[in-house]
């Protein structure tokens, strides 16, 4: 029997459209936002947090062969990384590998060499999961046991819930380094940190390069401090919730956020402190205050 041309037999539709359904599948995949013992992260793979918020994955600095693991707001275009897990050990060519030993540590390979220890504890029955407050929580999955996380371990940016100060129970230290340059992660010449008065009743923001004082916010009045008269004035987009918690197991400041996406304090290379939202604020203009204006990373 002839069939007409551009004739297809209902059969044969039946059968395409049977194999297309099981053995293509469109979608992409899912993505993860927790790592464990056999998994593996590289160059072209990500962990973004279960609303999208925060990612985690490599990424390479322009002109150079260097790669870093970072964190960034998932649908920030300018791609500002708010952690960075080996600042002073950069990966070669994009060879970066994260993955969980069998002791249960986070750990960058390159080669099948470990080059970086990314947690510096480890248990049985663990899991690395992306948080959406931009934390990296490496926890004991059967105790629900937080064993190490990345707000513990910053680097040069503060996020909305993590700390500046001291733990006496644990001797953590929270504290701030700004990158050497605007493209180069490794330590840079400044420091932030919160000082308590003697009296623990108040504190103040402190910048520190290379060890001297370098400015100071003021002491913390209610929602402001005050030489940092920008934050939380009328002439910002958005305003933040201040807090100093103290107690017997330490002292510290931290912040929330009210309005505003992107939020996040960034220490920059020249000793400024960046409001990094909508509106890239100076709230702590250090040059201009002490009347120096220091070199990027110097």
């Amino acid at each position: 029997m002839e069939m007409e041309e551009g004739f297809i037999h209902p059969i044969t539709l039946f059968i395409f459209g049977f194999l297309f359904s099981q053995g293509l599948n469109l979608s992409p995949v899912a993505a993860t936002s927790t790592i464990r013992l056999g998994d593996e992260l590289n160059s072209t793979s990500q962990l973004v947090s279960n609303d999208g918020v925060f990612t985690l994955g490599f990424f390479s600095i322009e002109a150079t062969n260097y790669s870093y693991l970072g964190i960034w707001y998932t649908k920030d275009d300018q791609s500002r990384r708010v952690w960075v897990a080996n600042p002073n050990t950069p990966i070669k060519n994009n060879s970066g590998v994260l993955r969980m030993d069998t002791a249960g540590r986070l750990v960058i390979t390159a080669g099948g060499t470990t080059i970086v220890v990314v947690s510096d504890k480890s248990g049985a029955n663990a899991a690395a999961t992306l948080e959406d407050n931009g934390n990296f929580i490496l926890a004991d999955e059967t105790g629900k046991r937080t064993l190490w996380q990345s707000f513990d371990h910053p680097t040069n940016v503060l996020l909305p819930g993590m700390k500046l100060g001291f733990n006496r129970s644990t001797g953590q230290n929270w504290t701030l380094t700004s990158w050497l340059s605007d493209n180069l992660p490794s330590t840079g010449a400044f420091t932030l940190s919160w000082e308590p008065t003697i009296d623990s009743a108040s504190g103040q923001l402190a910048i520190h390069r290379r060890g001297e004082l370098y400015w100071t916010s003021g002491l913390l009045e209610g929602q402001k401090f005050v030489y940092m008269p920008i934050l939380n004035s009328d002439i910002m987009e958005y305003h933040y919730k201040l807090r100093q918690v103290f107690d017997e197991n330490g002292n510290y400041f931290t912040f929330d956020a009210i309005t505003g996406s992107f939020l996040m304090w960034t220490l920059l290379p020249e000793g400024n402190i960046l409001d990094g939202g909508n509106t890239n604020f100076y709230i702590s203009p250090a040059d201009f205050v002490m009347g120096i204006s220091w070199i990027m990373g110097v």
